[in-house]
C-alpha cells in the first residue's frame, strides 16, 4: 500500500526531510493505528516513490507495542505531546530496537479538556479530515442539542470538517426525525446532516458519498449511539466488509496478503525471519496473525435509559476496502472544552453576528442596554435554548482562559526563579 492509502499528505514530506537532516538519521514515517496507554501499533506503508528513503519500501509492515524513545519522553511537556491514533511518527530502522523519535506536526487534532481537576489538553485523535458526530434517535439522552453544540465547538477547535450522523433512524417516528434534522441543521449550518440506520442500511449510501478514498474520518459520540456498528455498516456499503488486517495488500517479503472477511481468519503479517527489526518478545515488532477482531465490537444498550456500555476501550484506525480510513474512539462521558473564543464565536455565528450590532463592544448580552442579542430573543429571532447554551459555553471558555493564564504565569515565575538560582550559583563559582 502506498502512503496516500493511509492518509499521507504532501505537507508531511517536508517535515520528514527536515527531521532527517536535523537529527542525522534515516527516519521512515509510520502511522499510529492503535494506542494502548504508551504502547503503539504503527503501520509503515511503502515509500517507493518517496525521497530520501527509497529503501523504506522493504520496511513496510505493521509493528506492534512500539514505545517512544527516551529522548522523546524527555522533551515532552505534557500528555498532549505523546502520539495518538492518527499521528504520523518517525522511526529509525537502523536501530536495534524500534522506537518513536518524533511526531510529525498534526494537521488537525481532536482535543478536549482532561477529566478531573487538572487543566490540560487531552488529544483524542490526530490528522482527521472530517469528524462524524454520531447521535442516536432511539430515545433517552442520545440526542441532546446542548451536547451537539458543545461537540461542534470542539470540532471547530480541531480544525476539521463536520458531518452530523443521526443513527438508529429505524427506531424513530417521522416527527422525531424531522425535529432532530431541523435541530442539527440549525446548530451546524452548512454541515451535512444525515439520518441513517446501521442495522437496516438506510441512509448509508448517502453518507458514504460525502467521503473519498484516503480520507480520514473521526467518530465522536456517547456510548450506545452505535458508533462501532456504523463503522461496520459503512465497511459493507462502500464495497466490502472491513479488511481483517490493516496490511491487506503486500507483506514484508513482497508477497500478497489476502484480507479475510469479517469474522474470518486474519491475514498473516510475516514470519519471524521476514521481520527487518525487533522481536515480538521484546515488544518491538509484529509477527504472526492479527488476533483482534476484524471489526469493532458492538455493545448492548440498557433499556431503561438507552445508555450503552463501553465496548471500545482504545482508539483504533480502520481502513475500509473502499480506501476510507476511520478512527473509532471510546464513548464520550464528559466533553470539556479545549478551544478559544474564536472557535466559540464560529460555532455560534448567528449570535456572533448579532453581537456586532450591540451598543457596547464588551456587551455580555445579559441585560445591558442596546443589546442586539437580547432584542433578538425578545422578538423570537433567536431561540432561548440556543442562547442559554451559548452563555454556558462562554462562561466555561472564560474559566478555561483564566486557568491557562494562571498556569502560564506560574510557569513563567518558575522559569525566572530557576534563572536567578543559576545566576547566583554562577557568581559564587567565580569568586
Amino acid at each position: 500500500m502506498n502512503p496516500e492509502t493511509w492518509g499521507w499528505k504532501g505537507i508531511f514530506h517536508g517535515f520528514w526531510q527536515s527531521a532527517c537532516q536535523e537529527d542525522g538519521r534515516k527516519y521512515i514515517p509510520g502511522r499510529i493505528i492503535r494506542r494502548e496507554y504508551h504502547q503503539y501499533d504503527v503501520v509503515v506503508p511503502h515509500y517507493i516513490d518517496e525521497n530520501p528513503m527509497l529503501a523504506a519500501a522493504c520496511k513496510a509492515g505493521l509493528y506492534r507495542n512500539i514505545r517512544v524513545s527516551g529522548a522523546f519522553a524527555f522533551r515532552t511537556t505534557g500528555g498532549a505531546d505523546y502520539p495518538v491514533t492518527g499521528d504520523w511518527v518517525l522511526l529509525d530502522p537502523e536501530e536495534d530496537g524500534l522506537r518513536i523519535h518524533r511526531v510529525l506536526p498534526r494537521q488537525t487534532a481532536l482535543s478536549r479538556g482532561a477529566a478531573g481537576d487538572k487543566t490540560e489538553e487531552q488529544v483524542l485523535a490526530a490528522n482527521i479530515d472530517t469528524l462524524l458526530l454520531v447521535f442516536a434517535l432511539d430515545g433517552g439522552r442520545n440526542f441532546l442539542r446542548t451536547f451537539l453544540e458543545r461537540a461542534l465547538v470542539v470540532a471547530r477547535s480541531a480544525g476539521c470538517g463536520v458531518c452530523i450522523v443521526l443513527n438508529k433512524a429505524d427506531l424513530a417516528d417521522a416527527e422525531t426525525r424531522r425535529n432532530a434534522l431541523a435541530t442539527a441543521a440549525l446548530a451546524a449550518p452548512g454541515s451535512p446532516v444525515v439520518a441513517v440506520s446501521a442495522k437496516t442500511g438506510e441512509g448509508l449510501e448517502e453518507l458514504s458519498r460525502y467521503f473519498s478514498a484516503g480520507e480520514t474520518l473521526g467518530v465522536l459520540g456517547k456510548s450506545g449511539v452505535g458508533k462501532s456498528a456504523l463503522i461496520g455498516a459503512l465497511g459493507s456499503v462502500t464495497g466490502a466488509p472491513l479488511a481483517a488486517a490493516p496490511l491487506a495488500g503486500t507483506s514484508l517479503a513482497g508477497t500478497p496478503l489476502a484480507a479475510a472477511p469479517l469474522g474470518g481468519d486474519s491475514a498473516i503479517i510475516s514470519s519471524m525471519e521476514e521481520l527487518p527489526w525487533g522481536t515480538p518478545e521484546a515488544g518491538l515488532g509484529c509477527t504472526g496473525p492479527l488476533d483482534e477482531e476484524a471489526a469493532p465490537r458492538e455493545g448492548a444498550v440498557r433499556e431503561s435509559d438507552r445508555k450503552g456500555r463501553h465496548t471500545t476501550t482504545s482508539s483504533r484506525l480502520y481502513r475500509l476496502s473502499s480506501g476510507l480510513l476511520i478512527i473509532d474512539s471510546p464513548g464520550i462521558r464528559e466533553l470539556k472544552l479545549w478551544a478559544d473564543g474564536d472557535d466559540l464565536a464560529a460555532s455560534f455565528s448567528d449570535i456572533a453576528s448579532l453581537a456586532e450590532q450591540c451598543r457596547f463592544s464588551d456587551c455580555s448580552h445579559e441585560g445591558e442596554p442596546g443589546c442586539a442579542v437580547q432584542a433578538a430573543l425578545a422578538s423570537g429571532e433567536l431561540d432561548e435554548g440556543r442562547y442559554r447554551s451559548y452563555l454556558q459555553l462562554k462562561r466555561e471558555q472564560a474559566w478555561l482562559d483564566r486557568r491557562l493564564d494562571a498556569q502560564a504565569l506560574r510557569a513563567e515565575k518558575a522559569r525566572w526563579k530557576q534563572i536567578a538560582k543559576f545566576q547566583k550559583s554562577l557568581q559564587k563559582s567565580r569568586r
